[in-house]
């Protein structure tokens, strides 16, 4: 897995800021309690000097170092130890002149002997959900709260059929994964396990682009004829979710920008998950053989049944 690179190098300059910031309150606490407490910034003093009388004790020869060296540490214990009453007496907490991190394993670097952190790793979730293009939708529509209830007969026999399949291939994907096609009338809940398998796969790690057929092209007209915006990631995302496909307006601009996303992907083999309310006549018949052809031929095609959800629910 990998996670979105802007996203990564822009939190890896919060998390140097966010060290450096718990560094400098904690300069500040220090600073100003020494200019009301002499004695703290003469025990300050003395154990700032801990470093340099360990290298003038190594200086002096092996003879003796143990000795010298546990001394120095008697000592610098001593110190803290004075630290600490003299700032108990004055009311306030023993740490309270240490650094303070919001995270104590990795000092807000993000990162443990090259190792990222959980921390940092919860952030690029968090920061993936704000790119992903998901917004409200986070964390309101998941496969936990998604419902069959309202399908019956053969019509929920086939819909928890594609629930399991949606569920399966969002907890095992990989760059590798399929593509996948959703098909079927309007509020049957493809949004809906679109926006879940979008979480899902952003929790596991992986760069998930999420949007509208109808921004899509937006992005792309405005990319192409005003020189805004950057739409890399429609190629680039590790996964690409399109919903709304057939809404976006016809035309010939507007099938190459669809086509050009959906054949660079498969090129690239990089799974995309598209949802549409046309059936496969009207598919065909709107985007003609070239982009036809690469959703019925190279992706997975669910087809969702029922009544409108929505409609039921009322």
């Amino acid at each position: 897995m990998s996670f979105n690179s802007q996203n990564y190098y822009a939190l890896r300059e919060e998390f140097e800021k966010k060290h450096l910031a718990a560094v400098e309150r904690a300069e500040t606490r220090r600073a100003s309690l020494e200019m009301k407490i002499k004695e703290l910034r003469e025990i300050n003093d003395a154990l700032s000097l801990t470093a340099s009388r360990i290298f003038g004790a190594a200086l002096e020869g092996k003879d003796g170092l143990d000795d010298r060296i546990a001394k120095i540490k008697k000592n610098t214990a001593d110190l803290r130890e004075a630290r600490d009453a003299v700032l108990l007496a004055a009311g306030y907490p023993k740490d309270y002149l240490d650094i303070k991190y919001d995270c104590e394993k990795c000092n807000d670097l993000g990162f443990v002997d090259a190792k990222m952190c959980d921390c940092f790793k919860r952030a690029l979730i968090l920061k993936g959900y704000e790119t992903s293009g998901l917004g409200a939708l986070i964390g309101k529509q998941t496969f936990e709260n998604y419902s069959l209830n309202y399908f019956r007969g053969d019509d929920l026999v086939r819909m928890k059929q594609n629930y399991e399949i949606v569920h399966d291939y969002a907890k095992s994907f990989s760059k590798k994964s399929d593509s996948l096609l959703f098909m079927g009338g309007t509020g049957l809940g493809k949004t809906h396990l679109s926006s879940a398998l979008a979480k899902t796969v952003i929790d596991s790690g992986y760069d998930v682009l999420y949007t509208s057929a109808l921004n899509m092209i937006s992005d792309f007209e405005k990319a192409k004829f005003k020189g805004e915006g950057d739409t890399s990631r429609y190629f680039d995302a590790e996964l690409l979710i399109i919903d709304d496909l057939g809404t976006e307006g016809s035309g010939a601009f507007t099938e190459s920008f669809v086509y050009n996303v959906i054949d660079t992907r498969i090129c690239k083999g990089l799974p995309t998950v598209v949802s549409t309310n046309l059936t496969a006549h009207e598919l065909s018949a709107r985007y003609g053989e070239r982009i036809f052809s690469r959703l019925l031929g190279v992706y997975k095609p669910l087809v969702f049944c029922g009544n409108d959800v929505r409609f039921e629910k009322r």
